[in-house]
This record gives C-alpha cells, sequence and structure tokens, in this order.
C-alpha cells in the first residue's frame, strides 16, 4: 500500500485508511481486543505565511515521532486527522491523547519563524468482542471532537 508522503511525514489516504481500519475491527472483533480511534482538528499560527504552508509538514513529522510503528495515521482532510490504535483499551487512548496535547503545547521551529498549534482530539475507545463495530467507533470518536470542541482549544473528550 502506498503512502502520500514520504519518511516522517507518512499519513495514510483515507481510502487506505479505512481498509485498515476496517481489517482491525474485523481483528479486534473476532479476537477480542481493544481499540482506540482519534479524530484531530490542528489549528496551526504563526505570523510567518511560509512557516504557516510548512505547519502541515512539521505536524505530521512529529506526530509520527510520538507515535508508536502500528498506529494508522490518516489526513481526513484540511487539517483533520484520524489516528487508529490497535490493541490500545481507554486508559492507553488517553495516555496518547493527553502526550500529544503535551508534546504540541510548544512551538515547533522551521526555516522560516515558529509555528504553534492548538489541537481538539475526539477520542473513542473499546475494549473488542462482538459488539464493537466500525460505525460505533467512528460516530463515538467524532461526537468526542464535538465535544472537545465545545471545551476550546487543546483538550480531549473520551468515549468508551
Amino acid at each position: 500500500m502506498r503512502k502520500m508522503a514520504s519518511h516522517d511525514n507518512e499519513v495514510y489516504s483515507s481510502d487506505v485508511f479505512r481498509i485498515l481500519a476496517d481489517y482491525e475491527i474485523a481483528r479486534s472483533t473476532r479476537y477480542p481486543n481493544p481499540l482506540g480511534l482519534l479524530e484531530i482538528e490542528m489549528t496551526p499560527s504563526t505570523s510567518n505565511e511560509e512557516a504557516l504552508r510548512a505547519a502541515y509538514t512539521v505536524f505530521i513529522s512529529a506526530l509520527n515521532g510520538h507515535l508508536r510503528s502500528v498506529d494508522i495515521t490518516s489526513a481526513a482532510g484540511g487539517n483533520e486527522f484520524r489516528i487508529l490504535l490497535p490493541s490500545t483499551n481507554s486508559a492507553g487512548t488517553e495516555t496518547v491523547c493527553e502526550r500529544l496535547l503535551s508534546i504540541f503545547r510548544n512551538k515547533f521551529d522551521t526555516d522560516f519563524g515558529s509555528v504553534a498549534f492548538s489541537l481538539q482530539i475526539g477520542a473513542a475507545s473499546h475494549n473488542g468482542g462482538s459488539s464493537l463495530t466500525s460505525a460505533e467507533l467512528f460516530q463515538n470518536a467524532e461526537a468526542a471532537l464535538k465535544q472537545s470542541k465545545l471545551k476550546g482549544s487543546n483538550t480531549y473528550v473520551l468515549i468508551s
């Protein structure tokens, strides 16, 4: 499967992400194993237009640098991202949310100046088994993201 970008800036397209997510969800349903899903909305801020253009690449690089190799990342469109967390229970999903908020509290330097990010994260977690459905996992993550947006910048909401 082909990724959209190379090296540290790797994210899957939405189509490939969906195929991989459906596979992991089916596996987690058949062999009960926890699963987490993050819906992230990222907003970059900088006073420099060139640094703003570099923000997407900086964000993806930092994100991939702090995730496991088994975690599946997708650009969901614009400044929205999805991350599927195989074998991750609700405590682990919450830990990932807190880690990402901690990492992106800092400014990142680019060749054109520094850029800061604010995040809203919607997270869903399920213990696996026959009650797990793809639709429910994605709906819970989207609902959690809406709640996070109501709370404000640099927040997350977890629905499990």
